[in-house]
């Protein structure tokens, strides 16, 4: 599978479709439609992109769906500008994502133990329960994320070839585990996986919303079996597949056109 990756990857750069015309803008734009529609936003991919490009709204469709997804790309156009500075990763700039992500959306939570707002990023002062886990104890986070900042720091320098989308898959697996916000984790996730392609320039990685069942098997497996290969190996496929319809695409145009 790696090797595909790799081969894949390669026949990809040599197109240089990153030089065409807005292909970043429209493969973040992509991104930002996949990452809400597994957080069961409502937009198609094409809402998303009219109300992103355009400021036109989805007939008919919740204002929520809406802000999130601009709070998203908003979210990405900040984390595209600290990779250019190659800023390392801190809990204040972790929580500065979770804040873009929820800006629009979020809110204070009242706890037993205090108030906090998901809308500035902070951490939260509650337990949180999701599915068929709990994920560690409040109290823990705030060392966890100085753990996960110097994990990805100690190796986001040194790592090339496949070992940049090892260390992204990595990141975007503790990141979530920890559940550091009282909502937006899963998106902040995979900007935070998406930062570390871009810190090293290499090609964005999408998650697909039909694959939305197999990402959280992947996520669950690699807890239950303290195994890192498991979603590592997940985020190659979603790369594989993305790759893949990338070429596809680009050599559709050398179809014969006519005019009707």
């Amino acid at each position: 599978m790696w090797n595909e990756l790799e081969q894949l990857r390669s026949e990809y750069l040599s197109l240089d479709l990153q030089g065409a015309l807005d292909y970043e803008k429209f493969c973040m734009i992509s991104i930002v439609y996949h990452s809400t529609k597994i957080e069961g936003c409502s937009l198609t991919e094409t809402d998303t992109r009219m109300l992103i490009e355009n400021d036109i709204s989805a007939n008919g469709k919740p204002l929520n769906d809406h802000l999130m997804v601009k709070d998203h790309y908003q979210a990405f156009q900040f984390i595209k500008e600290k990779a250019v500075l190659k800023s390392k990763l801190t809990t204040e700039f972790l929580q500065e994502i979770g804040a873009q992500v929820l800006k629009s959306t979020g809110g204070i939570v009242n706890t037993a133990l205090g108030s906090f707002d998901i809308s500035k990023g902070d951490l939260r002062l509650s337990q949180v329960y999701v599915d068929k886990k709990y994920f560690p104890s409040y109290s823990k986070v705030p060392a966890l994320m100085e753990q996960l900042c110097e994990s990805v720091n100690d190796k986001i320098d040194t790592v090339s070839g496949s070992e940049i989308i090892k260390l992204a898959a990595d990141a975007h697996y503790n990141f979530v585990n920890i559940h550091p916000f009282g909502d937006g984790n899963g998106r902040a996730s995979r900007l935070l996986m998406n930062y570390i392609q871009l810190y090293h320039g290499e090609p964005l990685i999408k998650i697909f919303t039909e694959d939305r069942a197999a990402y959280i098997d992947a996520l669950n497996k690699t807890e239950e079996t303290e195994n890192p290969e498991i979603f590592r190996d997940f985020i190659c496929s979603q790369q594989i597949k993305f790759y893949k319809n990338e070429i596809a695409k680009f050599k559709s145009k050398d179809n014969d056109f006519r005019i009707l």
